[in-house]
C-alpha cells in the first residue's frame, strides 16, 4: 500500500463516513434493521473508509514509537477487516444461517468499542497536532454513545438520527485528520521506525 498517501487513505474515510446513516436511514436499527445486499454494500463502504483511515493514521506513526501503541492499531485494524469481510457476507448472503457469519457479525462492535482504546493511544502520543489528536477518540466514542442513548431510548428515531449523525461527522473529522497531517517528519519518522 506504498502508493496510498495518508491524504488519498483521508479522503477515502471522508467518502466512507456517511454510508453508515445511509444506512440507518434507509434500514432502521436493532430489531428494525434489515440486512440486504445494499445494506452489507453500504456498510462496506463505511468500513473500507475506517480501514483507510486507521491505515493512514498507521503510516503517520500516530500511535507513537511504543510496540503496545502499534499492536492496539493493528488489533484495531484485524476488527475492521473481520468485519468489512462481514459486510461482504452480506453482501452475497444477507441472512446465511452460517456460524462464521454470526462469529463475523461481532466484529462490528468489537471494532467500534476498541476504537476507544485506538483514540487514546493517539491522544497520548500526542504525535497529531492541535484537533486531530482527537479525531480518533472522538470516532471511537461513537459507538459507546449509540449503546448509552439506546438504553434510554429504546430504539427511537432519535437514537436513529443522533448515531447517524454523530457517525457522519465523527468519521469525517477522523478522515480529514489523516488528509490533512501536513507534518512531513512526522510520516519520514513513522516510516523510518516501521522499516
Amino acid at each position: 500500500m506504498k502508493f496510498l498517501s495518508p491524504r488519498i487513505l483521508g479522503i477515502i474515510g471522508i467518502i466512507g463516513a456517511p454510508w453508515m446513516f445511509i444506512d440507518f436511514v434507509n434500514n432502521g436499527l436493532y430489531e428494525h434493521f434489515m440486512l440486504t445486499p445494499i445494506s452489507g454494500m453500504r456498510n462496506f463502504i463505511f468500513m473500507a473508509g475506517w480501514i483507510c483511515s486507521v491505515i493512514g493514521l498507521y503510516k503517520l506513526g500516530a500511535e507513537g514509537n511504543k510496540r503496545l501503541a502499534r499492536t492496539i492499531l493493528i488489533i484495531q485494524l484485524v476488527l475492521l477487516l473481520l468485519a468489512a469481510i462481514w459486510s461482504i457476507m452480506v453482501m452475497i448472503a444477507p441472512n446465511s444461517p452460517s456460524k462464521i457469519f454470526y462469529a463475523l457479525n461481532f466484529s462490528w462492535p468489537l471494532g467500534g468499542c476498541f476504537m476507544v482504546a485506538t483514540g487514546l493511544v493517539i491522544l497520548l502520543a500526542k504525535k497529531l497536532k492541535g484537533w486531530k489528536r482527537f479525531a480518533p477518540l472522538l470516532a471511537g466514542l461513537w459507538f459507546p454513545q449509540t449503546i448509552l442513548i439506546y438504553a434510554f431510548t429504546q430504539n427511537s428515531v432519535l437514537l436513529l438520527m443522533l448515531s447517524g449523525i454523530y457517525s457522519t461527522i465523527a468519521f469525517s473529522l477522523l478522515g480529514l485528520a489523516v488528509a490533512t497531517e501536513t507534518d512531513r517528519s512526522l510520516i519520514t519518522k513513522a516510516a523510518a521506525y516501521k522499516s
